[in-house]
């Protein structure tokens, strides 16, 4: 059983969410706070949350303000902001301290897509008082040098989103939140995508360069990683991510397949730019030191993937990348990360070890052949 918390002004839209997730998880426990500024009195001492939504405009505080206060009180829980303003101030705003922003008014795809990102969270073997470590670090910062190339690409009259695309792709935190962004229900799209370049396109230029601007200059405020390791750790990812590309294009792949497996790619270095922080470092590693390397960092991205609400295909490619199905050929993008890994660590060639462990003749022999 979880525990959700509702806070709003609004008495009706307070109802209508406790309706809809009382259908949706009857074995839950929800509270509910119309006073903004005391919520704390609508949940016991007792009582560890593990969801709260609220609602951005409200008379004397802002939902943003309430949110950074239920991370100092519950660092763990799921954070998500109803919002009917998507303006850039408020976007930017909301994506330092909500794990998501919902529009209003909220339909019963996004609220449950809530509820099993808390329940997915909480499936992943980290215990809680890293779960709390990681619902903190939800925006890991990224280099600020990387707010310059994109201005100076939009000093260009003449550019393309694609430039952007080959500044960006660069840096796997910025990556995700610009497809979290994109995918958002705010955004007001269907189809969800694994584009970069069509994500941008649907943010537009100003909101994109406003995000990678306001993400970036949090790292200036707060360095929990030299830039040596940031650049070596992403250089690995956008390498496997390449690698990638060229399997996934040799073996005739849907180009939708061929962005998702892309990004998986690129999702796998937060993880490990997460245990490579000083905070890691210094209050976890010791906890996991057992753990092969690999295994906790596609559990970390994993985690974080599920925080920002990434799809249940791209998690599980990124979990399972380390320790794939090999039997299972067909459409496996854990496994093409994973022969994509070896060929990157290899020097584009995939070990005969590896390749011996697949049964599949067929798939071995073109995999094989693959230069």
């Amino acid at each position: 059983m979880f525990n959700v918390l509702f806070i709003d002004d609004d008495d009706f839209m307070l109802r209508a969410l406790l309706r809809l997730a009382r259908r949706l998880r009857p074995n839950w426990q929800f509270f509910t706070a119309i006073d903004a500024t005391s919520w704390r009195n609508a949940v016991s001492a007792s009582t560890k949350l593990d969801l709260v939504i609220c609602d951005y405009l409200m008379p004397l505080v802002n939902g943003d303000k309430v949110l950074a206060e239920v991370a100092q009180s519950y660092p763990g829980a799921v954070r998500a902001l109803l919002t009917g303003d998507t303006t850039e101030e408020v976007v930017c705003s909301a994506s330092k301290i909500a794990h998501f922003v919902l529009s209003k008014p909220f339909n019963e795809r996004d609220i449950l897509q809530l509820f099993q990102s808390v329940e997915l969270t909480h499936s992943l073997p980290v215990s809680a008082e890293v779960r709390e470590m990681l619902g903190n670090s939800a925006l890991l910062m990224p280099l600020p040098s990387v707010v310059k190339k994109v201005r100076d690409v939009l000093l260009n009259e003449q550019f393309e989103p694609a430039d952007i695309v080959d500044i960006v792709q660069h840096e796997p935190l910025i990556t995700a939140r610009i497809l979290q962004l994109a995918n958002s229900a705010f955004m007001g799209f269907s189809r969800t995508t694994a584009s970069l370049e069509e994500a941008i396109k649907r943010l537009g230029v100003k909101l994109t360069s406003a995000v990678i601007t306001s993400i970036a200059l949090e790292q200036t405020l707060a360095p929990s990683l030299d830039q040596d390791t940031h650049r070596k750790i992403n250089g690995l990812a956008f390498d496997v991510a390449l690698n990638c590309r060229v399997l996934s294009r040799k073996l005739g792949y849907k180009q939708d397949a061929q962005d998702e497996l892309f990004v998986a790619a690129l999702m796998t270095a937060i993880g490990a730019l997460i245990t490579a922080t000083k905070q890691w470092q210094n209050k976890y590693s010791d906890s996991y030191a057992n753990w092969p390397p690999g295994k906790l960092h596609a559990v970390v991205s994993a985690f974080m993937l599920t925080l920002w609400g990434y799809s249940e295909s791209l998690r599980q490619t990124v979990l399972l990348s380390t320790d794939p199905d090999f039997n299972n050929v067909e459409g496996n993008l854990a496994l093409l990360l994973f022969l994509a890994r070896q060929r990157q660590i290899n020097n584009g060639v995939i070990p005969i070890e590896v390749l011996n462990r697949l049964p599949d003749l067929a798939f071995k022999q073109l995999v094989s052949k693959i230069a």
